[in-house]
């Protein structure tokens, strides 16, 4: 799946419309709403935790807060569609389990560069909307 797909999924599911910030190069999220910023993410593999950057809850959490809406994190794994809510999340001092690992500096570009990232996890049943694929 791919961020179009997954925005079409999180209309259908659940009833959730973003326009795409893909034509903003710098733009640190990938979908917005009058309630929402969202970044959207398409795994390859399915896991029980979703990992997530510092750096980019970070940001996009206080754009977020600067304009009076929430922060979604959206995942997509062949199994199925997880949405959670970073904002309420960070409200209620969730554990996100930091730790600093060494990663490709980017995942979908052909590069050998590494860096050290600090990252977090957040696990799906911790989601606000989730559903799985038939």
């Amino acid at each position: 799946m791919n961020e179009k797909g997954l925005m079409k999924e999180l209309y259908n599911k659940f009833n959730i419309k973003l326009k795409s910030t893909n034509k903003d190069k710098f733009c640190r999220w990938d979908g917005e709403s009058a309630k929402y910023l969202a970044e959207l993410k398409c795994r390859r593999a399915h896991y029980d935790t979703q990992m997530i950057e510092y750096s980019k809850l970070d940001c996009v959490k206080e754009a977020a807060d600067k304009t009076d809406r929430e922060f979604l994190y959206c995942v997509s794994t062949p199994v199925g569609v997880y949405v959670f809510n970073v904002s309420e999340l960070c409200r209620s001092s969730y554990d996100f389990k930091w730790e600093d690992k060494y990663l490709p500096h980017t995942t979908d570009f052909k590069s050998s560069a590494h860096k050290t990232k600090k990252v977090g996890y957040i696990n799906i049943k911790d989601s606000v909307f989730s559903a799985t694929f038939d």
